[in-house]
């Protein structure tokens, strides 16, 4: 394979797993790279990311990895960096740039899970579960889902832009994280008109920024059964121009690589013939292997 896999969770968040056990299955799988994208400290409590103490473990310890295996095979330093809104998360910037972003990452992979507050004032992340997500709608959309929908597509197109503006490579993450929950499309359909709108501002949002997305095959992996991006989604990036890479979201060694080659299959088919690969001057251009 040409592909690499950047965006993995070895156990210093919510993931699992040693390092040294990411980079021996990647290599084992083909893979051209690894690169490691925990989740990144934010200046709350929240159970899934890495504590600001686990961060300098963190980096400590990848960076050690990639000495180990200088000339033998490419090993990245990143994170996955959430958006946090600054309406609803006023120091939530000014820590990522002091505490994250200063650190000397290659790379991070943009998210968006932090969308509002529940009912209780507490920061709520649209994937936090299928509970959480069908008592928000009820108690803080008033069951009105479009509303919903319309406030993470419109969240993500401000991520687009606050991401163009860092100093550093980076990809945007499952990008219609947002139908985690849909399954048997019990919330909305994605083939309405007001989606497809929805999707359409945001994906405007990211051909305008010139950042990547990825084709993350952690969907295919849980009970929605699809990649972030689905497939049509796929077909209106590629006629946009903006780039895709593959990521895993793999949160155990074992899904390093998985679902690559189904996706590869779903860019093939939505028109793509190349893909990116990380290198010292950030992402280039390789063929679709």
């Amino acid at each position: 394979m040409l592909e690499g896999s950047y965006h993995n969770h070895p156990g210093y968040c919510d993931g699992s797993g040693t390092v040294e056990a990411y980079i021996e299955t990647a290599r084992e799988a083909g893979l051209a790279a690894v690169g490691f994208s925990s989740h990144a400290p934010v200046p709350f409590p929240c159970d899934w990311t890495m504590t600001v103490e686990r961060f300098q473990q963190y980096l400590t310890d990848v960076r050690a990895a990639r000495e180990r295996w200088l000339g033998r095979f490419p090993v990245w330093l990143g994170v996955e960096l959430d958006y946090l809104e600054p309406a609803l998360v006023p120091e939530g910037m000014a820590f990522q740039r002091a505490v994250v972003l200063s650190s000397g990452l290659d790379y991070a992979v943009v998210s968006l899970h932090f969308m509002g507050r529940d009912p209780e004032g507490q920061l709520w992340a649209v994937d936090e579960s299928a509970e959480a997500f069908a008592r928000q709608l009820e108690d803080v959309y008033r069951g009105d889902v479009r509303q919903l929908i319309e406030e993470y597509y419109g969240l993500l197109a401000r991520l687009a832009d606050w991401a163009a503006r860092l100093d550093l490579p980076v990809v945007i993450g499952h990008l219609d994280k947002v139908k985690q929950w849909n399954v048997g499309e019990r919330y909305f359909d994605d083939s309405a008109a007001w989606y497809r709108a929805a999707v359409e501002r945001a994906l405007l949002a990211i051909s305008r920024a010139g950042l990547p997305i990825e084709l993350n095959t952690s969907g295919l992996r849980r009970p929605i059964g699809a990649p972030y991006p689905g497939e049509w989604i796929l077909r209106r990036c590629r006629e946009l121009g903006i780039p895709v890479l593959i990521g895993a979201d793999a949160h155990r060694p074992e899904d390093v690589a998985a679902g690559f080659s189904e996706a590869r299959a779903l860019l093939s088919a939505a028109g793509y013939r190349e893909t990116l690969v990380l290198t010292e001057r950030g992402w280039k251009t390789v063929p679709l292997a």
